[in-house]
Parts: C-alpha cells; sequence; structure tokens
C-alpha cells in the first residue's frame, strides 16, 4: 500500500505458495483499516469494496463516462504501480532468489525496511 504520491505505507508479509493477491490481502487484515475510505486498485480485487475500473462487459464495450472513469482511477493507481516496479528493481527480488528459501521473509523484511529508510531522506 502507498499513497497518492507513490510513498509506500505498508507491506504485507509474504504468503506461501501461488497465493492469489486478493485471498493475500483478505489475510491481511488491511481492508478493515480502512471502514469508511474504500482503497483504489486494479480490476483484480473486484468485489472486495475498493475503488476499481470498470469491466468491459462480455460482447460489449464500455460508455465514455465509464471509459473517463477508468482513466480517473488508473491516475489514482499509477503512482501505486511506479512503488511496486521500484521494490522489483531490488536485484535480489527481481532475480531468481538463490537463497534457502526459508530465509525469505527475512530478506523481504529487510529490503522492505531499507524502502522505508531511504524512502523517509527522499
Amino acid at each position: 500500500a502507498c499513497d497518492l504520491t507513490g510513498r509506500l505505507a505498508w507491506v504485507s508479509d509474504p504468503t506461501p505458495g501461488a497465493t492469489h493477491d486478493t485471498k493475500a490481502l483478505r489475510l491481511t487484515g488491511l481492508l478493515e483499516h480502512f471502514p469508511n475510505t474504500p482503497p483504489v486498485a486494479d480490476k483484480g480485487y473486484t468485489g472486495l469494496g475498493m475503488i476499481t475500473p470498470e469491466r468491459k462487459p462480455v460482447h460489449g464495450e464500455l460508455t465514455e463516462n465509464q471509459k473517463q472513469y477508468n482513466r480517473t482511477i488508473n491516475k489514482l493507481r499509477a503512482p501505486v504501480e511506479r512503488a511496486i516496479a521500484n521494490l522489483k528493481t531490488w536485484r535480489i527480488l527481481h532475480t531468481g532468489y538463490r537463497r534457502p528459501i526459508h530465509t525469505f521473509p527475512q530478506t523481504i523484511t529487510t529490503v522492505i525496511a531499507l524502502e522505508f529508510y531511504k524512502n523517509s531522506f527522499a
């Protein structure tokens, strides 16, 4: 999670195996911290009470209003996507993890701590 400027605010612990993003989000309990202000998310989070872009109807097209709504939502999401991409620039995260797998949670925690530290001086 990050703010609308792309400043990292929170990162969940890694989940085991191939866990879908929506399941991982539910496991974190993060949405409980936003009872009155739904977070902005991509289409993968549709149905969770978050602000997401409109999906194109089957065998149909979006209206101009829906397209404009999606552009507005996507502009809000862009800093979030940049924050995620920035995390992935850490070499240890964008190459195959070569250390013992049981060390991965500590490694990701360290990377996130360093990222928060770096951003505190930005």
